[in-house]
């Protein structure tokens, strides 16, 4: 076959990091092809590389046959290679239309909109992606995973010879990346190539044609996936065997109850929500995105807080009103939005990791903060979660998706928590480090710390569930035991109308004593 793009010799250094070292490979026109790594492999820095996002240190690109010098994103997409990043970079206080069309809209006289005419490509980019939203809808007011949507809509109107996505199903329900994978199937039969970076390994044998594997900045082994195996390219990926994760029958159900939520609503994305957390468990919250199991978690942390029901901690009924009325109870909350709510990324590693400690008084004696005992938290978490950064000074927004998300959750259990929700656990996380975070939970709860994880992911709400309670249409749809929880099960919860009468393990919606 043709060879599309030649990554050739390609190195990128920043101040003290070496993001890629030497790094070639080829990658064959009308191929979707794989990019795997752990975090900070490197994957990103090469997909912005190729996009024109910044430009190498030494080595070259070939596209086409002809060698690229791109000045930019915009460059790039005008000789055909455009990129959906990871994270998204879209305009909020815009409307959907006038974000699929940024920089590009269609104009009359060249001065002025035509919002007829947008709204129209706007309608009719959303069609191709089955999307059905007004074009008029302000962005802010979608979820995450129609954002991504809107964001794949955006690159799709240049028409690219080569698209690249990264980690575009990291938000995306089951039926919402079943769409994704048919706009990818098609494209390919219309001779698109894709670069196509993923954590998710079944994702990637099932829609990919090869795949190369990075690891510290480096070239490890560029093949076709009829040639390779999903166990060779983790072991490719992380330099060794990892050890398997396997689900542990839980031993708790005498503890006492730490958090109990009845009748929650908010009069708009969830109602009469009820169930409890106890002591050493951790509960699995799933369901469809748009469910209302996030905006849930928000309410129990006060952010906006719940307009009826009740929330109880150990027993005692609590009027949580703010994010510190939260904290000071004991409950901390990672974000399924690690870069908006979870990190502010113009700040250190360090800053950000003692940001709630510091705000509950923990690192101050009469109002005085300490820094040697907060310098002492700060290298003792990032020891412990074995964050990857050139020094705590080092701007947490450098950092990989990965190590992100160790500080984001380094960040609450320095506040020490009673209760801890985990939204979208291992978002845009590698199999090496969603391994140690499924470890890290199991040890938490092995401590006593009550856990809550909200997660798109059937497979790793299998795993790392005790138990499993099931969202549809903004109402708790019912709850699965351990011994009784499939990927069927839950999505029999999620999607249908009606709970299957033939099996009646399968619990109605109630609290949960």
């Amino acid at each position: 076959m043709t060879v599309l793009l030649s990554v050739e010799h390609v190195s990128k250094t920043y101040p003290g990091v070496k993001a890629l070292q030497d790094v070639s490979f080829e990658v064959e026109a009308g191929t979707v092809h794989a990019v795997m790594g752990e975090n900070g492999a490197g994957k990103s820095t090469l997909m912005q590389v190729i996009a024109g996002a910044h430009s190498p240190t030494s080595g070259r690109l070939v596209f086409d046959g002809h060698e690229l010098q791109l000045s930019g994103t915009r460059d790039a997409a005008r000789q055909g290679i455009s990129i959906v990043f990871q994270e998204l970079m879209l305009a909020p206080n815009m409307t959907v239309a006038e974000n699929i069309f940024l920089g590009a809209e269609p104009r009359v006289a060249r001065v002025l909109v035509d919002r007829g005419v947008l709204i129209a490509k706007a309608r009719a980019a959303m069609e191709r992606l089955g999307i059905t939203l007004d074009p008029d809808t302000r962005l802010g007011d979608l979820t995450i995973a129609q954002q991504q949507l809107i964001e794949i809509c955006k690159a799709l109107i240049h028409e690219p010879r080569l698209l690249i996505l990264d980690e575009p199903t990291s938000s995306l329900s089951e039926a919402d990346s079943l769409t994704l994978f048919k706009v990818v199937h098609d494209l390919r039969a219309r001779g698109v190539t894709i670069l196509y970076i993923s954590h998710r390994m079944r994702e990637v044998f099932d829609n990919c044609d090869a795949v190369t594997v990075l690891r510290d900045g480096k070239h490890v082994r560029t093949a076709r996936l009829t040639d390779t195996s999903p166990d060779e390219v983790v072991r490719l990926m992380v330099g060794r065997d990892l050890a398997e994760v396997r689900r542990i029958r839980p031993e708790h159900g005498d503890q006492p109850i730490v958090l109990a939520v009845e009748g929650l609503g908010d009069d708009e994305r969830y109602r009469d929500v009820s169930f409890a957390l106890r002591r050493g468990e951790i509960v699995g919250l799933a369901g469809l995105v748009g469910a209302g199991r996030s905006e849930v978690a928000m309410g129990i942390f006060g952010a906006p807080p719940p307009t009826a029901g009740t929330v109880s901690v150990e027993g005692k009924p609590v009027n949580v009103r703010k994010p510190r009325d939260a904290m000071k109870l004991g409950i901390g909350l990672v974000p399924e939005d690690r870069k908006d709510q979870g990190l502010v990324l113009g700040m250190s590693v360090g800053s950000n990791l003692s940001l709630a400690a510091l705000g509950l008084g923990r690192l101050s004696t009469a109002s005085v903060i300490r820094p040697m005992r907060e310098s002492r938290m700060i290298e003792g978490y990032v020891g412990r979660f074995q964050i990857k950064t050139p020094s705590v000074e080092q701007l947490v927004g450098l950092l990989s998706g990965g190590n992100q998300q160790k500080v984001v959750l380094a960040k609450w259990l320095a506040s020490k928590p009673r209760v801890l929700i985990v939204d979208e656990p291992t978002r845009g996380v590698d199999v090496g480090t969603k391994a140690e975070i499924y470890a890290l939970m199991r040890e938490l709860a092995h401590g006593g710390l009550a856990i809550l994880v909200i997660s798109s992911d059937l497979p790793e709400i299998l795993t790392i569930s005790d138990r499993i309670l099931v969202m549809r249409a903004g109402h708790l749809a019912g709850e699965i035991s351990f011994d009784d929880a499939s990927e069927e099960r839950i999505m029999s919860l999620a999607a249908l109308e009606h709970a299957d009468p033939a099996h009646p393990e399968v619990k109605p919606t109630g609290f949960v004593a």
